[in-house]
C-alpha cells in the first residue's frame, strides 16, 4: 500500500511541477489601484467589498506593481492598532516589497514561494512586468482538488473494469 501511495504523490507532485501558474491564476477579477490616488484604507476596504476580492494590487502611474492591499493588512494593520480607516493611506497600509511570479513558473515554485513568506496572494507577472494575473492559496488548492477528483475517478474506473473481469 505504501508503494502505490508514494506513486500517487509523485504523480501529484509531476502535475504540479509541469503545470505553469498562468493555467490557474485569477485574471478577470484583478483590482488596482494607484498609489497617488489618494485612496484610504476605508477606500481599500469599501473595494475589497463591493468587488467581492481578497486583496487590492498597488500600482504606480506607468501600471507597474508596486505592493498589495490584503484583508489580512487591513484587519492588522487597522482593526488591531486601533487605526482609524478614513486616515490610512494607501502607501502605509500596502505590503511592500511586492513578491511576485511569473506566469510560465510552475504551481510548486508558486507554492514554495507561499509558503516561504506566509503569505496568500501572489501577483502573476508577464515578462515586461505587467500584471497578467493573481494566484492565490484557492486558486492552488481548487487544482489540487481536481487532480484528486480526477486520480479517484480513474482509479475508480480501473477498479470497476478488473472486477468485471
Amino acid at each position: 500500500m505504501r508503494c502505490c501511495f508514494n506513486n500517487y504523490k509523485n504523480e501529484i507532485y509531476d502535475t504540479l511541477i509541469v503545470s505553469s501558474v498562468s493555467e490557474i491564476m485569477s485574471s478577470s477579477d484583478i483590482v488596482t489601484i494607484t498609489i497617488d490616488s489618494k485612496k484610504t484604507a476605508k477606500d481599500v476596504a469599501n473595494i475589497i467589498i463591493k468587488m467581492k476580492v481578497g486583496s487590492v494590487i498597488v500600482i504606480d502611474s506607468k501600471m507597474q506593481p508596486l505592493g498589495i492591499i490584503t484583508q489580512h493588512d487591513i484587519i492588522r494593520r487597522i482593526c488591531l492598532e486601533n487605526k482609524s480607516a478614513a486616515r490610512v493611506q494607501v502607501e502605509d497600509l500596502m505590503s511592500s516589497p511586492l513578491i511576485t511570479i511569473m506566469s510560465y513558473d510552475s504551481i510548486d515554485t508558486a507554492s514554495r514561494i507561499m509558503a516561504k513568506y506566509r503569505i496568500k496572494h501572489l501577483v502573476v507577472l508577464e515578462e515586461d512586468n505587467r500584471i497578467a494575473g493573481l494566484l492565490s492559496v484557492t486558486d492552488i488548492t481548487k487544482k489540487l482538488a481536481k487532480i484528486l477528483l480526477d486520480d479517484y475517478k480513474r482509479h475508480r474506473s480501473l477498479h470497476f473494469a478488473i472486477d468485471l473481469s
